[in-house]
Protein backbone atom coordinates (compact mmCIF):
# COMPACT_ATOMS: atom_id res chain seq x y z
CA UNK A 1 0.00 0.00 0.00
CA UNK A 2 1.43 3.91 -1.05
CA UNK A 3 1.73 5.52 2.37
CA UNK A 4 2.67 8.87 0.39
CA UNK A 5 0.31 11.65 0.91
CA UNK A 6 -1.50 13.53 -2.05
CA UNK A 7 0.67 16.66 -1.18
CA UNK A 8 3.98 14.64 -1.24
CA UNK A 9 2.62 12.45 -4.67
CA UNK A 10 1.51 16.35 -6.15
CA UNK A 11 5.14 18.22 -5.17
CA UNK A 12 7.33 15.02 -6.77
CA UNK A 13 5.06 15.42 -9.93
CA UNK A 14 5.05 19.12 -10.25
CA UNK A 15 8.52 20.02 -11.81
CA UNK A 16 7.49 17.58 -14.94
CA UNK A 17 3.52 18.83 -15.27
CA UNK A 18 5.20 22.30 -14.89
CA UNK A 19 7.36 21.85 -17.50
CA UNK A 20 4.59 20.02 -19.83
CA UNK A 21 2.43 22.70 -19.45
CA UNK A 22 4.87 25.50 -20.03
CA UNK A 23 5.80 24.00 -23.00
CA UNK A 24 2.02 23.38 -24.68
CA UNK A 25 1.86 27.09 -23.56
CA UNK A 26 4.59 27.97 -25.50
CA UNK A 27 3.85 26.12 -28.81
CA UNK A 28 0.37 27.16 -28.40
CA UNK A 29 1.38 31.02 -28.14
CA UNK A 30 3.68 30.77 -30.80
CA UNK A 31 1.08 29.19 -33.16
CA UNK A 32 -1.30 32.04 -31.82
CA UNK A 33 1.18 34.87 -32.82
CA UNK A 34 2.17 33.34 -36.47
CA UNK A 35 -1.60 33.32 -36.86
CA UNK A 36 -2.18 36.56 -35.77
CA UNK A 37 0.65 38.26 -37.99
CA UNK A 38 -0.73 35.90 -40.70
CA UNK A 39 -4.32 37.30 -40.48
CA UNK A 40 -3.60 40.70 -40.03
CA UNK A 41 -0.48 40.95 -42.98
CA UNK A 42 -3.47 39.97 -45.32
CA UNK A 43 -6.86 41.61 -44.24
CA UNK A 44 -5.03 44.68 -42.79
CA UNK A 45 -1.71 45.03 -44.88
CA UNK A 46 -1.51 48.67 -45.91
CA UNK A 47 -2.30 49.58 -42.43
CA UNK A 48 0.17 47.65 -40.98
CA UNK A 49 2.79 48.85 -43.50
CA UNK A 50 1.40 52.24 -42.77
CA UNK A 51 1.70 52.50 -39.05
CA UNK A 52 4.98 50.68 -39.15
CA UNK A 53 6.85 53.65 -41.20
CA UNK A 54 4.79 56.19 -38.78
CA UNK A 55 6.54 53.98 -35.97
CA UNK A 56 10.04 53.54 -37.60
CA UNK A 57 9.97 57.02 -38.59
CA UNK A 58 8.77 58.44 -35.59
CA UNK A 59 10.31 56.57 -32.84
CA UNK A 60 12.25 53.59 -34.28
CA UNK A 61 14.83 51.43 -31.85
CA UNK A 62 14.48 53.29 -29.52
CA UNK A 63 10.59 52.70 -29.69
CA UNK A 64 11.01 48.89 -29.93
CA UNK A 65 13.09 48.98 -26.88
CA UNK A 66 10.65 50.96 -25.38
CA UNK A 67 8.01 48.45 -26.38
CA UNK A 68 10.00 45.76 -24.75
CA UNK A 69 11.34 47.75 -21.43
CA UNK A 70 8.02 48.98 -20.09
CA UNK A 71 6.03 45.32 -19.71
CA UNK A 72 9.52 43.70 -18.84
CA UNK A 73 9.76 46.30 -16.19
CA UNK A 74 6.63 47.33 -15.02
CA UNK A 75 4.44 44.17 -15.88
CA UNK A 76 2.11 46.47 -17.90
CA UNK A 77 -0.12 43.91 -20.33
CA UNK A 78 1.55 45.16 -23.35
CA UNK A 79 2.73 42.78 -26.73
CA UNK A 80 6.02 43.48 -26.94
CA UNK A 81 6.52 41.59 -29.90
CA UNK A 82 4.13 44.27 -31.96
CA UNK A 83 7.08 47.13 -31.55
CA UNK A 84 9.20 44.15 -32.94
CA UNK A 85 6.83 44.05 -35.69
CA UNK A 86 6.15 47.27 -36.70
CA UNK A 87 10.06 47.50 -36.54
CA UNK A 88 10.93 45.41 -39.24
CA UNK A 89 7.61 46.02 -41.44
CA UNK A 90 9.00 49.61 -41.09
CA UNK A 91 11.98 49.01 -42.85
CA UNK A 92 14.38 48.29 -39.95
CA UNK A 93 16.65 45.10 -40.56
CA UNK A 94 16.29 42.32 -38.42
CA UNK A 95 19.40 42.29 -36.30
CA UNK A 96 18.99 45.87 -35.63
CA UNK A 97 15.31 45.50 -34.47
CA UNK A 98 16.75 42.51 -32.48
CA UNK A 99 19.48 44.54 -30.71
CA UNK A 100 16.99 47.00 -29.64
CA UNK A 101 14.61 44.87 -28.38
CA UNK A 102 17.32 43.26 -26.14
CA UNK A 103 18.25 45.95 -25.09
CA UNK A 104 15.02 47.07 -23.88
CA UNK A 105 14.43 43.92 -22.15
CA UNK A 106 17.62 43.75 -20.32
CA UNK A 107 17.28 47.30 -19.38
CA UNK A 108 13.90 46.40 -17.91
CA UNK A 109 13.80 43.29 -16.80
CA UNK A 110 16.97 44.56 -14.45
CA UNK A 111 14.97 47.55 -13.33
CA UNK A 112 12.40 44.89 -12.33
CA UNK A 113 15.03 42.77 -10.67
CA UNK A 114 15.96 46.31 -8.48
CA UNK A 115 12.36 47.27 -7.67
CA UNK A 116 12.24 43.82 -6.15
CA UNK A 117 15.28 44.15 -4.23
CA UNK A 118 14.87 47.42 -3.10
CA UNK A 119 11.58 48.83 -2.91
CA UNK A 120 9.14 45.50 -1.88
CA UNK A 121 10.37 46.06 1.98
CA UNK A 122 9.46 49.85 1.85
CA UNK A 123 6.03 48.92 -0.59
CA UNK A 124 2.89 46.70 1.44
CA UNK A 125 1.41 47.08 -2.24
CA UNK A 126 4.41 45.57 -3.94
CA UNK A 127 4.44 42.57 -1.81
CA UNK A 128 1.17 41.98 -1.89
CA UNK A 129 1.29 42.27 -5.44
CA UNK A 130 4.09 39.46 -5.88
CA UNK A 131 2.74 37.54 -3.31
CA UNK A 132 -0.40 37.31 -5.74
CA UNK A 133 1.82 36.93 -9.08
CA UNK A 134 5.05 35.06 -7.50
CA UNK A 135 4.78 34.20 -4.52
CA UNK A 136 5.69 30.85 -5.10
CA UNK A 137 8.07 31.77 -7.85
CA UNK A 138 10.06 34.21 -5.37
CA UNK A 139 9.89 30.78 -2.84
CA UNK A 140 11.48 28.60 -5.94
CA UNK A 141 13.98 31.00 -6.66
CA UNK A 142 15.24 31.24 -2.94
CA UNK A 143 15.74 27.33 -2.65
CA UNK A 144 18.03 27.87 -6.01
CA UNK A 145 15.94 26.83 -8.66
CA UNK A 146 17.01 29.27 -11.72
CA UNK A 147 15.60 27.06 -13.72
CA UNK A 148 12.22 29.29 -13.46
CA UNK A 149 14.35 32.53 -14.79
CA UNK A 150 15.76 31.00 -17.45
CA UNK A 151 12.56 29.35 -18.59
CA UNK A 152 10.86 33.36 -18.32
CA UNK A 153 13.20 34.78 -20.03
CA UNK A 154 12.32 32.05 -23.12
CA UNK A 155 8.63 31.31 -22.75
CA UNK A 156 5.24 33.11 -22.26
CA UNK A 157 5.71 32.66 -18.49
CA UNK A 158 5.74 36.75 -16.85
CA UNK A 159 8.99 37.53 -16.63
CA UNK A 160 8.75 41.04 -15.18
CA UNK A 161 7.41 39.04 -12.59
CA UNK A 162 10.19 36.89 -12.35
CA UNK A 163 12.52 39.61 -12.32
CA UNK A 164 11.19 40.99 -9.30
CA UNK A 165 10.93 37.87 -7.66
CA UNK A 166 14.70 37.37 -8.19
CA UNK A 167 15.27 40.93 -7.12
CA UNK A 168 12.73 40.29 -3.83
CA UNK A 169 15.20 37.25 -2.87
CA UNK A 170 18.14 38.77 -3.53
CA UNK A 171 20.04 36.69 -6.54
CA UNK A 172 23.53 37.37 -7.01
CA UNK A 173 22.91 40.37 -9.65
CA UNK A 174 25.34 38.78 -12.13
CA UNK A 175 23.81 35.22 -12.12
CA UNK A 176 20.82 37.17 -12.78
CA UNK A 177 21.87 39.33 -15.87
CA UNK A 178 23.72 36.09 -17.21
CA UNK A 179 20.43 34.13 -17.42
CA UNK A 180 18.48 36.78 -18.73
CA UNK A 181 20.80 36.94 -21.78
CA UNK A 182 18.50 34.19 -22.85
CA UNK A 183 16.06 37.20 -23.75
CA UNK A 184 18.60 37.97 -26.58
CA UNK A 185 17.28 33.82 -27.90
CA UNK A 186 13.46 35.07 -27.16
CA UNK A 187 13.72 38.01 -28.90
CA UNK A 188 15.68 36.76 -32.14
CA UNK A 189 13.57 33.39 -32.12
CA UNK A 190 10.05 34.67 -32.32
CA UNK A 191 11.06 37.86 -34.64
CA UNK A 192 12.37 35.51 -36.74
CA UNK A 193 8.85 33.42 -36.36
CA UNK A 194 7.07 36.76 -37.32
CA UNK A 195 9.54 37.12 -40.45
CA UNK A 196 8.68 33.93 -41.74
CA UNK A 197 4.84 34.94 -41.23
CA UNK A 198 4.99 38.19 -43.26
CA UNK A 199 7.46 36.12 -45.68
CA UNK A 200 4.80 33.58 -46.09
CA UNK A 201 2.58 36.25 -47.69
CA UNK A 202 4.59 37.50 -50.53
CA UNK A 203 4.59 34.31 -51.68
Amino acid sequence: MDTTSPNAQADAAGPDLRLRRLLWSTFATLAALFAVVVTTGFFFHAELLASSRWFVEKLGGPGVALGFFIPDAFTVPLPNDAFSTAGLVGGMDYWQVVAWGSMGSLAGGSTGYWIGRSLLSRSRRLREFLARRGGDVAQQIQRGNKFLLAAAALTPMPYSVVCWAAGAVRMPFGAFLAISSLRIVRVSGWLWLIEQGLVSLSE
